[in-house]
């Protein structure tokens, strides 16, 4: 093979790493952009907003109670008659309690607490309708 082969050869490899490189790079930022678009909604009430079951639960905890506010993929309140949930907090001292979640009005199941945790709030919810599990979310809330 000749040297001007070579150099030739040598280009193309670098062109075409050169735009599998650029491909991959839009992806990543098509991608991101996806996913901002997807990602949650923004905390109306100042809490931690996740994924559980077709909604979104925003899990608030102040003053001794813990509230989860249910909003729909338009970001619209739904109406928490009809639901009801399980935490399974991580308490002071790596004990697990379990809070009961009850309808409170328009679109939040709430319930009071009366134990310690420790600066995080560490909970998975269980949302349910009925007896039917819906979903499960895990939340990490810095206390306030």
């Amino acid at each position: 093979m000749s040297n001007s082969n070579q150099v030739a050869t040598g280009s193309a490899l670098i062109s075409r790493r050169t735009a599998s490189l650029g491909a991959l790079t839009l992806g990543l930022i098509f991608a991101g952009h996806a996913s901002a678009e997807k990602g949650h909604s923004h905390a109306a009430n100042g809490g931690q907003v996740q994924s559980i079951g077709k909604f979104e639960g925003e899990l608030v905890v102040k003053q001794g109670t813990v509230t989860l506010y249910l909003i729909d993929e338009s970001e619209q309140k739904v109406d928490a008659s009809q639901y009801s949930a399980t935490a399974a907090v991580l308490a002071k001292g790596n004990e697990t309690k379990i809070v009961e979640l009850r309808p409170a009005g328009e679109n939040k199941l709430a319930s009071r607490i009366d134990f310690q945790f420790d600066s995080k709030f560490r909970a998975t919810v269980t949302l349910k309708s009925d007896s039917h599990e819906l979903g499960k979310a895990r939340y990490n809330i810095d206390a306030k």
